[in-house]
């Protein structure tokens, strides 16, 4: 993380701060559950601890980050019946989005998004994650039109951020989550909205499978860390 010390022009050092903590914790370095210390990262960042106390505050707020009273903050935590709920929800939010695009969706702005996904082919063609600035999802929400499915749209799949980055580090995700993408630019091009709304459902379901496994491996490394740390106090004791 770049220190933030000596900033004078541009954004306020609160708003850096909190651009510096979201890359963060959306980055996936700190894995679900992970303490974030304001007295460290204050020091990292080379501010004081009010800016950061704030940024974790509004980090929160977006469901990002868990306050615990007297404990602290952490990385949220994501538990296999939420992700299915918030699944559950984007997949018919995405879906429709994607059948009213069929019809609104003007040949230019489908133009812009098959420019898009062939900007993210190098990376994903090298092994690399989905590229971040290469958002597909948000891409085809907005061709809906209407303001109010692309504001829930969004809101559903900012909570999900986390567990998608998780899930991006996976080997051969990226490279067939941009197939599937192609599938539904495909079927949006061809005006076909049953085609469309089965490749969104299709697409969404691989991910939230691919979620819930990554889930279950952070989970396991967690339960092996306990373990490893009582059976260490265990023998401490012992001795």
């Amino acid at each position: 993380m770049d220190a933030l010390s000596g900033v004078t022009a541009g954004p306020s050092v609160g708003e850096q701060v909190y651009v510096a903590l979201r890359s963060l914790v959306l980055s996936g370095d700190h894995p679900p559950g992970a303490h974030l210390s304001e007295v460290a990262l204050a020091r990292q960042l080379e501010v004081s601890r009010a800016p950061v106390r704030e940024a974790l505050e509004r980090l929160a707020q977006e469901g990002l980050v868990v306050r615990i009273p007297r404990r602290g903050a952490f990385v949220r935590r994501y538990g296999a019946g939420e992700v299915r709920q918030l699944m559950e929800l984007r997949r018919i939010l995405e879906a429709a989005a994607s059948a009213l695009a069929v019809d609104r969706a003007s040949d230019e702005a489908l133009a812009e998004v098959r420019a898009l996904l062939l900007g993210s082919e190098r990376a994903v063609t090298r092994g690399e994650a989905y590229p971040a600035d290469k958002d597909f999802h948000l891409a085809i929400t907005a061709l809906s039109g209407n303001r109010e499915v692309v504001r829930a749209a969004a809101m559903v799949y900012d909570q999900l951020r986390l567990a998608r980055t998780l899930a991006a580090r996976r080997s051969g995700r990226a490279q067939r989550a941009w197939s599937e993408h192609a599938a539904i630019l495909n079927a949006l091009e061809a005006r076909d909205r049953g085609a469309v709304e089965e490749a969104v459902v299709a697409h969404l379901q691989a991910a939230e499978s691919t979620m819930l496994a990554s889930i279950d491996e952070v989970d396991a490394g967690n339960d092996a860390a306990r373990r490893g740390t009582l059976s260490a106090w265990s023998n401490g004791r012992s001795r």
